[in-house]
């Protein structure tokens, strides 16, 4: 668990894939990981001392299975609205991630096992709000912000809090076999991935946390922006 001033971050780590319980006045949610997984993420909040209801939103950085999964059980746990960039709702809406697009040699390898149905499907779930641009998350009790960084999806979003740490999906992915921040593997709109993490990764940031490995600081970006 860390503590940045009024700032407690929780991740809730399943496998190969991290949400993110984040509280200051109130309390969200990031990512929905894997069907099933709800009871995982549930159980840490409540291990903190808090409630389901005590949720005030549900934050999803894109629509790929592994971070929408247990999103419907989530909503129908807490009652907190679900988030989204407006480029993905269509995947949470039909239940289905779409075919992965690889950019590397990795995710053209790996596109074959996580392309089949029991590993990109997973139970459709209506999101409450839709964004298109930056959006304000005071009214839910975080100083802080949702920014588009598309890249990975069309609809990839992040998180920018203002006391420094930012959430950032898969916009960075851990490489092979060091555990460095890289790339990711697919990627539908590449060519924007290198402006969306220098939008949000700058010198002012304390800790970065993606949905897969790290956390990580911004020097530790410095190979992957130089």
């Amino acid at each position: 668990m860390m503590y940045s001033a009024d700032t407690m971050i929780k991740p809730v780590p399943l496998g190969f894939v991290t949400a993110y319980i984040v509280k200051q006045n109130g309390i969200i949610l990031i990512d929905a990981e894997i069907p099933g997984s709800e009871e995982i993420i549930l159980g840490t909040l409540k291990g903190l001392g808090f409630k389901p209801p005590d949720v005030s939103l549900i934050i999803i950085t894109h629509g790929h299975q592994d971070h929408v999964g247990s999103a419907a059980a989530l909503q129908e746990e807490t009652g907190a609205p679900i988030i989204c960039h407006s480029a993905d709702a269509g995947y949470l809406e039909n239940g289905k991630q779409g075919r992965l697009k690889p950019c590397s040699i990795v995710g053209y390898f790996l596109k074959f096992f996580f392309n089949r149905k029991k590993l990109s499907e997973f139970p459709p779930v209506h999101p409450d709000i839709l964004i298109e641009s930056a959006f304000d998350l005071r009214p839910y009790g975080i100083s802080g912000r949702i920014v588009p960084t598309p890249g990975h999806t069309k609809g990839s979003v992040s998180i920018v809090l203002n006391s420094g740490e930012r959430f950032i999906g898969d916009l960075i992915f851990p490489k092979i076999p060091s555990g460095k921040p890289g790339l990711p593997f697919w990627a539908e709109k590449p060519e924007f991935i290198m402006d969306s993490i220098r939008n949000i990764c700058d010198s002012t940031c304390t800790r970065i946390y993606p949905g897969h490995g790290g956390p990580y600081t911004y020097y530790d970006l410095y190979d992957l922006m130089s």
